[in-house]
C-alpha cells in the first residue's frame, strides 16, 4: 500500500511524480527512521564503520560524503545514471566554502571512484569495497555475497555520518539519510538537477 509504505524513490503508486517533492521525501524520511528505531546493528557491523571512521575520517572535518551510484541505475525506476562530472561543480562549490574538506566515495563503479581521485586526489577516500562495471551484484566473478551486502551496509552507514551529502535517486542514498535524518536538510539528490552532456 502507498499510504504507509516507505518509497526511497518515485516507484509503484508514485510513478508519476516529477521533480524534487521535499515534502514527499522529509514524510517518507521520518517514517523509515522511525522503523530503523527498531534496528540494532551487529557488533561486528558497528565495530567496521567505528573503525573506519576513526582511521579514516574522524579527524578530517568536515567529510563530503558522496554516493556516486554507476553501474545497474534503471532510467524506468529511478532515473538515468548521474555521472561524476554532474557532481563536481557541487564539490567544488563545497570545497570553495571548506577548502580542508575531505571526500568520502561510496561507489559501484571503479571508474567513478577513479574520476574522482583523479581530480580530487589525497581528498578522496573510499573503502575498500567489491567494486565491477558490471554490477557487483551480478558479477558472477565476485563471488562473496555476504561482502556485497555488507560492503553496500557500511558505506550507507559511512555516508550517514558525513556532514553533507551528494547523492542520486538510490536506495543506497536514501538509507544514509533514513539513518541520519539531518541529512535532510544538508544533502542535495543530483537526480532532480539537469545533467550536462
Amino acid at each position: 500500500r502507498g499510504d504507509d509504505s516507505v518509497f526511497a524513490y518515485y516507484y509503484g503508486v508514485h510513478s508519476a511524480k516529477r521533480g524534487y517533492d521535499e515534502a514527499w521525501y522529509r514524510s517518507m524520511r521520518l517514517r523509515a527512521h522511525g522503523l530503523l528505531k527498531h534496528v540494532s546493528l551487529k557488533p561486528h557491523v558497528q565495530d567496521a564503520v567505528d573503525d573506519f571512521w576513526r582511521r579514516e575520517l574522524a579527524a578530517r572535518w568536515p567529510v563530503l560524503g558522496l554516493h556516486v551510484r554507476g553501474t545497474d541505475k534503471d532510467p524506468a525506476i529511478g532515473g538515468s545514471i548521474v555521472p561524476p562530472r554532474s557532481y563536481a561543480p557541487h564539490i567544488d562549490s563545497y570545497l570553495a566554502s571548506h577548502p580542508n574538506a575531505t571526500l568520502f566515495v561510496a561507489t559501484d563503479s571503479p571508474a567513478a571512484l577513479q574520476w574522482m581521485r583523479q581530480r580530487y586526489g589525497a581528498r578522496v577516500v573510499a573503502r575498500e569495497a567489491l567494486r565491477s562495471e558490471g554490477n557487483a551484484f551480478l558479477d558472477t566473478r565476485l563471488r562473496d555475497n555476504y561482502r556485497k551486502g555488507l560492503d553496500v551496509l557500511l558505506d550507507a552507514l559511512l555516508l550517514s555520518r558525513c556532514d553533507f551529502l551528494l547523492k542520486s535517486s538510490s536506495a543506497v542514498g536514501e538509507f544514509a539519510i533514513y539513518w541520519s535524518p539531518r541529512l535532510h536538510e544538508r544533502s542535495i539528490d543530483l537526480q532532480y538537477e539537469p545533467i550536462s552532456a
